[in-house]
């Protein structure tokens, strides 16, 4: 099998069931497995010429990826090894010029919850009753698993920004296709996106932000009235503007920016 290696780190070229032990250690469903592996890219850790770990990796666009297996043998487990594999991963696509890793992980594995943490990882969202389509029920310390935890990492550091003032004055730009959020700006050209339909210039609650990958910039997220606080901004971005991909945090992530 043919391997470019960097470092401990081996990018795996050949048939993935040789290490198909090492991967269902992360995804013990080989059924779940089977329908994403292919699609990934793979990679190995070695440690002393000698493969202790596996990873698989989903590109999702030029600018992030999902690290959707990771596992190191049990042998090797309690070492470090595992953050070394994770610290090797994420230097590569940094390298690459990606934005985000995001990884998914049981509800109810503390291990796991801390490792990712311990790594960088912050929680993202949740995929509601995800484990339900396994075809036998998974037991971790917590209990049985349901809902998958995702985490996202920044590769990188996001650019300064200045938060747009409340007295704004936020003008509708003309669009081919009405939907939403609506595109806005202000007269110095301060880019916006509204999550309600705006008629006329006024100025708008801002309520949040998106750093938009292919521009390396960010936009303000703006509503006539302040929202929920527990509105996920993440999740109607991702409705929305899918084909668009972006960093959204809401306006408290700024309080240190002002």
């Amino acid at each position: 099998m043919e391997r470019k290696q960097i470092m401990g780190l081996e990018r795996m070229t050949g048939d993935w069931h040789q290490y198909k032990d090492l991967f269902l250690l992360a995804d013990e469903d080989e059924a779940m497995l089977a329908r994403y592996i292919e699609q990934t890219e793979r990679w190995l850790w070695t440690v002393a010429n000698t493969t202790v770990g596996a990873a698989a990796v989903r590109v999702v666009n030029p600018y992030e990826g999902e690290l959707m297996a990771i596992a190191v043998a049990p042998a090797h487990q309690h070492q470090g090894t595992g953050s070394a594999f994770l610290q090797a991963l994420i230097a590569a696509y940094a390298r690459r010029g990606w934005w985000t890793l995001t990884v998914g992980t049981g509800d109810t594995g503390p291990a796991q919850l801390r490792f990712y943490l311990k790594n960088g990882f912050r929680p993202d969202h949740i995929r509601p009753f995800f484990f339900s389509q396994y075809a036998a029920p998974i037991e971790d310390q917590w209990g049985p698993l349901q809902n998958m935890i995702v985490f996202k990492r920044l590769l990188k550091p996001l650019p300064h920004w200045v938060v747009p003032t409340t007295a704004a004055i936020w003008q509708p730009l003309a669009v081919t296709q009405p939907l939403a959020p609506w595109p806005v700006a202000t007269g110095d050209g301060t880019m916006g996106w509204s999550l309600a339909p705006v008629k006329q210039a006024q100025t708008l609650t801002f309520v949040g932000a998106a750093f938009d990958f292919a521009l390396n910039q960010w936009a303000a997220l703006l509503n006539p009235q302040p929202l929920a606080a527990d509105t996920d901004l993440a999740a109607l971005w991702r409705y929305w503007r899918r084909a668009y991909p972006a960093y959204v945090v809401p306006a408290n992530y700024f309080r240190g920016n002002k």
